[in-house]
């Protein structure tokens, strides 16, 4: 089963990278264990983790340089679009002792509801909710839980504005 997921990262990001081959990509993805929904479309090259979970609903737009890291989860709900290069990474590690600060582990879980716009260059760390409707500007980190119908921008980012529900 290992080897299998590693054979179908390896044809998405070498050989079908940057193609409209968006169907055979969720089916592909789909025999490695990673679950997307209808007309998602992923462009690649994409960087899967070996223990993430990542769940991909309907209509979805995972964009190129994309990096899903840690051991933990992703749930993203219908309707996402997520711009190039973005890091998405469910590890952490608890601070330890003066002997070595990066203490036990962490595996963490990010989700994204309905609607949401992540632009490019974002980076999104620890238990993070992404409600519905959020807009993520680009290069900004996400530390915190963002509610619905929100703009947030900035390291860390922060509420720039409240969105309309339309």
């Amino acid at each position: 089963m290992k080897y299998k997921k590693i054979i179908i990262k390896f044809i998405i990001n070498h050989f079908l990278c940057c193609t409209r081959f968006f169907k055979l990509k969720r089916r592909l993805l789909s025999f490695s264990g990673i679950q997307t929904g209808k007309n998602t479309k992923i462009v690649g090259p994409i960087f899967f983790g070996n223990n993430i979970d990542i769940f991909i609903g309907d209509n979805c737009w995972i964009g190129k340089n994309i990096s899903f890291d840690g051991d933990g989860k992703v749930f993203i709900k219908n309707n996402v679009d997520i711009a190039p290069n973005v890091v998405i990474n469910t590890g952490g590690h608890e601070i330890g002792s003066k002997i070595r600060r990066a203490g036990t582990g962490m595996k963490n879980t990010i989700s994204f509801g309905n609607g949401c716009w992540i632009g490019t260059g974002v980076l999104i760390i620890n238990d993070i909710i992404i409600e519905s409707g959020v807009v993520v500007s680009a290069g900004s980190v996400v530390v915190k839980n963002v509610s619905k119908n929100l703009l947030v921008a900035g390291v860390p980012a922060k509420i720039k504005r409240r969105l309309s529900n339309d």
